[in-house]
């Protein structure tokens, strides 16, 4: 399986070029880095993972799986350039799978999702740029009611948790399974208008959109928040939750699936080795 990490995606920068030079590279994204290598290796199909090098190019997605976003990193410069945007609708639609993690919006006149929405909206689906969150970090649900394959994303993960989010509006006419829905309580706040709204507009922190393409055969996953895969410990650019609730299962399932896996394989037993058939 390849998988080709964003490298202008936030965590990615703090993990390889961190922005500020009082944040030392490579405390970021080592847990999920290296349970990608060990689950590989646990089903003999190694996850070959590799990151863009800016501007994303048809070379670079060609043998590609998954393509991994985890929230571009704001600003003009870090914004997808038309044929970038045009090449990733095409990886889909030929059936890539595509991993959008993007963040909350508006906190402080920093729209974390003001680069990822021109992403999702190539699949119809809108970002708003609210900061969605509780009193404190939201614990969430996975759907553990998901038909079979998609049941595969919440095997092992039944609950997730990140610190806040943005919200997550799909086509009115999409094909989308709802994965992850804000917990009770959760308010969407606009810090350019002074507006909060009880419950959010949308209810979902994650949702799978499917059967896209003239085929119907490429899927994309977009999240609420990048965040929760940073390393616990690291606290830039928010502390990392992965080892919080079952964040890192849900990680590796979500890319996983997108890859081609939907076996879950019976406990105690390594993860399965071929994608949609038996351990």
């Amino acid at each position: 399986m390849n998988i080709l990490f964003d490298s202008w995606s936030t965590q990615v920068l703090y993990q390889q070029a961190p922005p500020s030079p009082q944040i030392p590279p490579g405390m970021r994204l080592n847990t999920i880095l290296g349970a990608m290598k060990s689950y590989g290796l646990s089903t003999k199909q190694e996850w070959n993972i590799s990151f863009t090098t800016p501007p994303i190019t048809k070379d670079q997605l060609t043998g590609v799986d998954v393509y991994v976003s985890l929230t571009r990193y704001i600003g003009e410069r870090y914004a997808y350039e038309p044929d970038e945007l045009a090449l990733l609708k095409t990886f889909v639609y030929d059936g890539g799978g595509i991993l959008l993690m993007t963040n909350h919006g508006g906190l402080k006149n920093d729209d974390w999702t003001e680069n990822d929405a021109a992403l999702a909206n190539q699949f119809g689906i809108q970002l708003q740029n609210y900061y969605v969150t509780t009193d404190n970090y939201m614990v969430m649900n996975v759907n553990q009611c998901l038909p079979s394959p998609y049941n595969y994303l919440g095997n092992q993960a039944p609950t997730i948790s990140a610190h806040d989010a943005c919200i997550i509006l799909p086509p009115a006419d999409a094909d989308f399974v709802p994965l992850v829905c804000f917990p009770p309580g959760a308010t969407a706040h606009d810090f350019t208008t002074g507006k909060t709204i009880k419950p959010p507009p949308s209810p979902y922190f994650s949702i799978l959109l499917r059967k896209l393409g003239p085929e119907g055969n490429g899927e994309v996953i977009v999240v609420g928040n990048s965040g929760f895969v940073g390393d616990y410990g690291s606290t830039k650019p928010a502390a990392g939750l992965i080892t919080m609730e079952h964040n890192l299962m849900f990680f590796l399932n979500c890319v996983g699936y997108l890859g081609g896996l939907t076996c879950i394989p019976n406990p105690g037993q390594a993860p399965c080795a071929n994608p949609g058939g038996a351990a």
